[in-house]
């Protein structure tokens, strides 16, 4: 029987599980597989550049009479936004003694590799469903205490009371949608308090409902203090603040006026979203001003979709069935299905995903976001094109999953985003 070897992993990694992940990843994340990709953005200096427009034509107007002059103007207004360029990864290693006993059979080099490329892309896109809801911050918990030097725990993000101000629109627990440790995992890095002062790395995590409770490996640098954010970082330990992807949380949030979204103020307009933040049970009335509002700055023929965590989808639905109307599905690409809603501009659907954050609606204009890459996801390979590295000084191959991307909103007034709504 013939041998097989690293060459032969490095090959199955390029040949078959790369394009397995590029297919099925995008499948798995709602969200991200209504996306287009590098529609009307470049790539220059690292960052994502796309020409958006920010003012109506001036030169609409009615003559008195048909000898007066017409308005001549330069015509509808645009300007560039920009969003930086994001290095998402994801890697795994393998040793040289569980590739030696694979040797000479083909299945099981295609099985350990599949088992990891199946487990790849499920982390993957959770991590990254949660970045399109989220902010560059990286904050993904809020310190509730500490029990040792190496154990604390954590609570629903309330933004009136973590220490660092730049993630906003939190209001701690709404619905219980998500445990306060819903993102935190074992052997992740992570920082925690202002600038990411103390840092450690996860050893175990206690996803209790109303608390959870994380264990290092090591006592952190710092104190546990109430409060301080929690961010994760990356494998040097850095990152906070700044390394995420630019999602909803950024692009459709409370901040108005002179304050930038991909480097255009708020006041500049079609760039404020439809933001709600009143405590309140989700309405039909309510759902249905807040997208009439975004449908105003909609282009003819913008496709829209909406995205509720568990207990506000089945609200929607138990509010239709209670004024009988009738429960109608809607269909996504690739075949998700939710439940219909309109309201007098087109039929929407409403759809379920679990990486809405607690008590949150958003209405999304699906044609007014793009998927930014410089290049479709790839191993990162050696200069012989081995996509397995070897680690230095031992026995240890790894292979690394690198995505340069982020996401980018090209008219912020044309979504909505209804937060604190309840049961």
């Amino acid at each position: 029987m013939a041998s097989f070897n690293i060459a032969d992993y490095a090959n199955a990694l390029r040949l078959v599980i790369l394009p397995y992940i590029q297919d099925n990843f995008p499948k798995t994340t709602i969200t991200l597989n209504q996306l287009k990709r590098n529609a009307g953005v470049t790539h220059m200096n690292n960052n994502f550049h796309a020409v958006m427009r920010n003012k109506r034509h001036g030169g609409v107007t009615n003559l008195a009479n048909d000898g007066n002059n017409i308005n001549a103007t330069t015509g509808a207004g645009v300007t560039r936004g920009s969003v930086g360029v994001k290095t998402v990864t994801g890697a795994f290693n393998i040793s040289k003694l569980a590739i030696d006993a694979s040797s000479g059979n083909r299945d099981a080099i295609k099985n350990s590799l599949q088992f990891q490329a199946d487990t790849l892309i499920t982390d993957f896109s959770r991590d990254l469903n949660r970045q399109v809801y989220g902010d560059a911050t990286g904050i993904v918990a809020q310190v509730a205490g500490s029990t040792s030097a190496t154990v604390f725990t954590v609570k629903f993000l309330n933004s009136s009371t973590i220490d660092d101000g730049r993630t906003l629109d939190y209001y701690g627990s709404v619905n219980g949608d998500l445990t306060p440790a819903a993102y935190l995992y074992a052997d992740q890095q992570i920082s925690i308090g202002t600038n990411g002062a103390t840092r450690g790395t996860i050893s175990t995590v206690d996803k209790a409902a109303g608390t959870g409770t994380v264990t290092t490996t090591t006592a952190g640098t710092g104190a546990y203090v109430a409060d301080d954010a929690v961010f994760i970082t990356d494998g040097s330990g850095e990152g906070e603040g700044s390394a995420m992807w630019n999602g909803v949380r950024e692009a459709l949030d409370s901040r108005t006026g002179t304050n930038l979204y991909a480097g255009v103020a708020r006041s500049t307009e079609g760039w404020t979203p439809q933001f709600g933040s009143v405590s309140e049970a989700l309405s039909l009335s309510r759902l249905e001003l807040v997208y009439l509002n975004a449908k105003e700055f909609a282009q003819e023929g913008d496709r829209y979709a909406i995205f509720a965590n568990k207990t506000l989808y089945k609200k929607y639905g138990d509010l239709l069935t209670s004024m009988r109307r009738v429960v109608n599905s809607m269909e996504l690409t690739a075949g998700w299905s939710g439940l219909e809603f309109q309201a007098g501009a087109g039929k929407v659907g409403v759809f379920l995903d679990y990486q809405v954050p607690d008590g949150e609606v958003v209405i999304f204009n699906l044609d007014t976001w793009v998927l930014c890459q410089v290049s479709d996801m790839s191993w990162m390979e050696e200069a012989n094109q081995n996509s397995l590295l070897r680690l230095a000084n031992t026995i240890t191959y790894q292979a690394t999953l690198v995505w340069f991307s982020n996401i980018m909103c090209l008219a912020p007034a044309a979504n909505g985003r209804d937060t604190q709504k309840t049961d």
